[in-house]
C-alpha cells in the first residue's frame, strides 16, 4: 500500500502549528477567525466547528502549510536513499492533487526535490576521495594488525616499528585508525614481553 506524508510518519498532525492551521483554514473557507469555534487536527483531516453552524472536515492537503511541510521534509533528506523514499511518498501526494485538478500545487516539491537530488549528488562526489581514503585507512589497519600478530618476539616488533611509523603519516588525518594500530602495537609488545619473561 502506498504511503502519504502522514501514514509514513513524515508529518505528525499533532505537531502542526495550530494557530497557523487555524488561519489557513479560515482563509480557505473564506471566513474570519472568530467564526471558528473549535478546530482539531485529527490523524487524517482537520475537524472544524464553526460558530452557530455544523462542523466541517478539511483536508490537510488544501492548506499551504502542507506544501511547506513537504518542502521541509525534502530539505531534511541527507542521503539519496532517503530522498528517493520520500519521492515515492510525494508521488502518492501528487496523485491526490492531480485527482483534485491542482497539479501545479506540487510544483514546489518537484523543484525542491530536483535541487536536493543535485545537492546530494555533488556532496557524494565531493566526499568520494575522503571515503576512499577512510576505506584505505581501514584496510591498512587490518593489514598491520595481521603483521603485528605474525611477529613472534619484541625484536621483530622493534624491526617493523620505523616502517609502521612512516606509513602512519599517510593516515595522520585518521586518528582512530592510527591510534588503534599504536594500541595494537603496545598490546602485542606487552604480550611478547610477558611471554619471554
Amino acid at each position: 500500500m502506498s504511503q502519504n506524508l502522514i501514514t509514513s510518519g513524515v508529518i505528525d498532525p499533532a505537531q502542526l502549528p495550530l494557530e497557523q492551521v487555524r488561519q489557513e483554514v479560515a482563509t480557505l473557507l473564506k471566513i474570519s477567525l472568530n467564526q471558528i469555534e473549535r478546530l482539531e487536527c485529527w490523524p487524517h483531516q482537520i475537524w472544524v466547528k464553526l460558530v452557530e453552524s455544523r462542523a466541517k472536515f478539511v483536508s490537510y492537503r488544501r492548506l499551504p502549510l502542507w506544501i511547506k511541510q513537504g518542502l521541509e521534509a525534502i530539505a531534511r533528506c541527507t542521503s539519496r536513499a532517503n530522498l528517493d523514499e520520500l519521492g515515492e511518498i510525494l508521488r502518492t501526494e501528487r496523485d491526490w492533487y492531480d485527482n483534485h485538478k491542482q497539479p501545479e500545487a506540487v510544483q514546489p516539491w518537484r523543484n525542491a526535490w530536483a535541487q536536493q537530488a543535485q545537492h546530494l549528488r555533488q556532496e557524494e562526489e565531493r566526499l568520494k576521495p575522503l571515503k576512499a581514503h577512510q576505506q584505505a585507512g581501514v584496510e591498512w589497519q587490518n593489514a598491520w594488525q595481521q603483521i603485528l600478530y605474525c611477529c613472534r618476539d619484541c625484536i621483530g616488533l622493534e624491526h617493523i616499528a620505523p616502517e609502521l611509523k612512516r606509513q602512519s603519516l599517510e593516515f595522520a588525518d585518521l586518528p582512530d585508525v592510527v591510534g588503534a594500530i599504536a594500541q595494537l602495537w603496545q598490546q602485542r609488545w606487552q604480550q611478547l614481553s610477558q611471554a619471554t619473561a
